[in-house]
């Protein structure tokens, strides 16, 4: 799909016309506390990555027109070709799989991070950034790939993979702090954007090691992580819609496909812990019962729309 193409179907959405594009693929809650291989949402609608790949089969970022090798997309497109291969055995899905995390395991520095050539003008990001998205996604994947192949190296690097989460963003790491509370930084730019879905996405690479191994610094992090989620929770609430981050000092509007995979994400929190002792799992149930009503309001996506013209104006 072109990037105009694209552009008039993330807009479209905003007045319920459902987007076709590949980076719009449905991910309902997966969550299965019975299956580790199964990730938390379903990505398989991922798995068909219309290119380009490289020549070792590892998709490629298209942005104005050059290929880059973007990790993120990596790890989605290998999550995908997972659960792919959990419903249908296909040896191929397993193949792309384990040759997505050999990737990662060549790609990841010796500090445990995976850095990420593709330039953000938006995020005032320039080649070689960190990202706690990504970290989250690599520790996801390289569990996964241990446990599907009993290769230590793949816990070993996953476990590396917390390192970033330590220090702060002005040690090179990926982590904010504010009010006394710790936020994992999908994007590790200054000022802090604090973006609810890639905070998620890292949070679930470190309940992943908390799950496989009760890795003990894992499962601090998570915690704090946890306590950061309750608090802000309410910070992410429009009144009718949710936003795609509260920094910038720029009201940013999640679009119509994030708004879903935030309550998605919710559903996924709120089952992990209402299986633990961890409190605030009724929270995370009444804001994404709150946002499915947002989601069916008749004109709540487009009340948002002049927010989300804004914040892409001021930032291009």
């Amino acid at each position: 799909m072109g990037i105009l193409k694209e552009k008039f179907s993330n807009f479209a959405e905003y007045f319920g016309v459902r987007s076709s594009s590949y980076y719009h693929a449905e991910t309902p809650a997966n969550y299965d506390p019975s299956d580790f291989l199964a990730y938390y949402i379903d990505e398989s609608g991922r798995a068909d990555y219309p290119g380009p790949y490289d020549d070792d089969n590892i998709p490629m970022y298209l942005s104005g027109g050059q290929p880059y090798y973007f990790p993120i997309l990596t790890c989605l497109c290998a999550l995908a070709h997972l659960e792919r291969y959990r419903r249908d055995d296909d040896p191929d899905d397993r193949q792309f799989f384990l040759n997505a995390n050999k990737r990662l395991v060549d790609d990841q520095n010796e500090d445990g991070a995976w850095l990420i050539d593709l330039p953000m003008k938006k995020y005032n990001l320039k080649s070689g950034w960190s990202s706690a998205m990504m970290q989250g996604l690599g520790i996801s994947c390289l569990t996964r790939a241990h446990r599907l192949t009993g290769n230590m190296e793949y816990l070993e690097q996953a476990r590396l993979a917390v390192e970033p989460f330590r220090k702060q963003l002005h040690e090179g790491g990926v982590t904010s702090t504010e009010d006394g509370l710790v936020f994992f930084e999908e994007y590790t730019s200054s000022p802090s954007h604090h973006v609810l879905n890639g905070f998620i996405f890292a949070m679930w690479g470190l309940y992943d090691l908390v799950r496989l191994i009760d890795d003990e610094e894992a499962h601090r992090l998570f915690d704090l992580g946890m306590e950061t989620l309750i608090a802000w929770l309410p910070r992410y609430d429009t009144g009718y819609w949710s936003l795609y981050h509260i920094g910038d000092g720029i009201k940013n509007p999640a679009t119509v496909h994030y708004h879903r995979l935030h309550i998605e994400q919710l559903t996924v929190m709120h089952a992990i812990t209402s299986s633990t002792p961890l409190l605030g799992d009724k929270l995370l149930l009444e804001y994404r019962d709150r946002w499915v009503k947002y989601l069916h309001g008749r004109f709540n996506a487009m009340r948002t729309l002049p927010h989300k013209l804004l914040w892409t104006a001021r930032r291009s």
